[in-house]
């Protein structure tokens, strides 16, 4: 689907990605993706597999990773590397908004909390004891923000997320809508009525985090539970309490860390992974979606399956598996 209400010169757009504009040099007026072109939007063609979708794409114009051998007509930009070429030009055309000061007179705020200015403060926000807030941070509707909380600069945090108390957010940190950041870690001893453990540790945010919408990070039982420099979760995901996470790790949705789990950098984990408790990581570890992980991973790879292995004897091993059904039918013949 293309992104339109905009006017943009090629020309315009190939300086801005220090590219080389190749063909007229037309005025486009949105993006849209390889699959979905539409005319008068231009499109990113960043690796092989999509030069398929340009030789009869509807776009009027494409960006292109130097090197491939594009067939069509349209005007090009060709660029080192196209992959983050939107990025750059999304940002160009819709800049971040500048935070200006306001609270909210429907605002609740203790009044031992400090406050950075500008910051901006939503409706029925709830802000405890001895709070910190950073300059040019957005806190939208709903969000509760318990005592002894610390916020840093620039951050966003929409509405309905809840940061339980004694919880440290770096910088540049966006939370999205309904995450619940400090809960009690599941710690319980078993009995007729299992025992609680009391929840006393806290939850530290590093800079350039994202957490996605109705993600839950529980607070440790003593210490804390981090997410290291710029990892990315998305919706749904959970870790445990104690756990800690390298940083630029990628984790999809529905992603499941147990407590004390030590997890090192650039970790990449698709949807519904699930990691077993008091396990190591190897940084730059991959896991393919619904992996289960019962034990440390101690060297970096692709991983697959429930237990996962190695993607390699994955594969080889679900093609032995594929084939049981004919193996019993020959085995049963020979007993004949």
């Amino acid at each position: 689907m293309a992104h339109h209400n905009i006017k943009v010169k090629l020309s315009n757009i190939a300086t801005l990605l220090g590219g080389s504009l190749q063909g007229e040099d037309i005025e486009i007026t949105g993006f849209c993706t390889p699959e979905n072109q539409e005319s008068g939007s231009i499109c990113i063609i960043s690796s092989k597999q999509y030069l398929k979708y340009a030789k009869e794409g509807a776009a009027s114009a494409y960006i292109v990773t130097e090197g491939l051998n594009i067939e069509t007509d349209k005007p090009l930009i060709i660029v080192k590397d196209a992959r983050p070429a939107l990025v750059k030009i999304l940002s160009y055309i819709y800049p971040a908004e500048q935070v200006k000061q306001y609270i909210s007179k429907f605002a609740a705020l203790d009044e031992s909390a400090v406050i950075a200015e500008p910051c901006h403060i939503d409706n029925f926000v709830s802000i405890g004891k001895n709070v910190r807030i950073g300059k040019n941070t957005k806190i939208y509707p709903n969000v509760v923000i318990g005592d002894d909380v610390t916020i840093g600069e620039n951050c966003i945090i929409y509405g309905n997320v809840t940061l339980y108390e004694n919880i440290t957010i770096g910088n540049n940190v966006i939370i999205h809508a309904g995450a619940v950041i400090g809960a009690d870690g599941f710690g319980f001893i078993p009995d007729e009525n299992p025992i609680k453990i009391p929840q006393k540790g806290t939850v530290i945010l590093h800079d350039f985090v994202e957490i996605g919408a109705n993600a839950c990070i529980d607070r440790a039982t003593i210490g804390s539970t981090e997410i290291g420099f710029g990892t990315k979760l998305d919706d749904l995901v959970m870790v445990g309490h104690n756990t800690h996470l390298g940083k630029a790790c990628l984790i999809a949705s529905q992603v499941g860390f147990s407590g004390s789990i030590k997890a090192g950098d650039f970790i990449i984990a698709g949807g519904q992974v699930g990691f077993a408790d008091h396990i190591t990581i190897a940084s730059g570890s991959m896991f393919g979606g619904q992996s289960g992980v019962p034990a440390s991973i101690e060297k970096k790879g692709m991983y697959l399956g429930t237990p996962c292995m190695e993607f390699g004897r994955f594969a080889k091993s679900h093609a032995v598996f594929q084939e049981l059904p004919e193996l019993k039918r020959r085995v049963k013949n020979l007993d004949k």
